[in-house]
């Protein structure tokens, strides 16, 4: 069977992404941002390690090992620490979701509109105003993200910034956002290495702006997290600022 590569418009900005196109082949693989996949046509399928779903748009936790089985679709990625991730799955959710019709479709149209996708997310979700979000959380995300490339803040520091013993800090960060700390410190270092590798950095500059050891550790981390090189998946992409804006 002939390969199929990856081809579409991409569009990436802080802690959200999406994607619409051919999806190319790649392997099962988890990774540390919420996903929805939405059909452009029919249905799509997920292969997951409970069996297969198929429906025409579903909701994949992060962290959840999973392969997308369609020709065509939607892909929106949602950091957990957005109010768009948090609402999408309360208190750490684990299992993948089929989405609502309604839903689906008011994406789709948003998605062929250029019109703001992730605004149409919010007021799917009631947050067509963003709510004030929880002091402590948004103190530890700024900090984590202005971490990112340079070491990082210390589990240490962003307990205090919680007002949390360390070890409460592990345990409310995973109820916060279903992850563990380190697993989503390596998300926010892969999205800022993808971030460079879009706006035509290479493999070796980019591994280094977000902290990885070497293009090798970068492609390594990549692998396992989409289940493919970043090399076949940014070479038939066009990152596109037109295509659904970010806010």
């Amino acid at each position: 069977m002939a390969s199929r590569h990856w081809s579409g418009e991409a569009l990436l900005s802080a802690g959200f992404g999406a994607f619409r196109g051919t999806v190319g082949d790649h392997a099962l693989h988890a990774h540390y941002a919420h996903q929805l996949v939405i059909a452009l046509n029919g249905e799509v399928g997920v292969a997951l390690p409970s069996g297969p779903l198929r429906a025409p748009g579903i909701a994949i936790p992060a962290g959840l090992a999973h392969c997308v089985c369609a020709e065509q679709a939607l892909l929106v990625y949602l950091d957990p620490l957005t109010p768009e991730g948090a609402a999408l799955f309360q208190q750490g959710g684990s299992t993948a979701l089929p989405l609502a019709a309604d839903l689906c479709g008011q994406l789709l149209a948003a998605a062929d509109a250029g019109q703001a996708l992730r605004a149409t997310l919010r007021h799917a979700f009631g947050l067509s105003r963003p709510p004030a979000p929880d002091a402590r959380m948004a103190a530890v995300a700024a900090a984590l993200r202005a971490g990112v490339g340079t070491g990082g803040i210390s589990r240490l520091r962003l307990a205090q910034l919680a007002n949390l013993s360390p070890s409460r800090f592990s345990h409310w960060f995973v109820e916060q956002t279903g992850l563990p700390l380190r697993s989503y410190r390596k998300w926010l270092r892969l999205e800022l290495a993808l971030h460079q590798l879009a706006h035509g950095g290479n493999l070796t500059d980019a591994a280094h702006a977000a902290g990885f050891a070497d293009s090798a550790h970068l492609s390594r981390t990549f692998r396992e997290m989409f289940g493919l090189n970043p090399a076949a998946l940014l070479q038939g992409i066009v990152l596109d600022s037109s295509f659904v804006q970010a806010a």
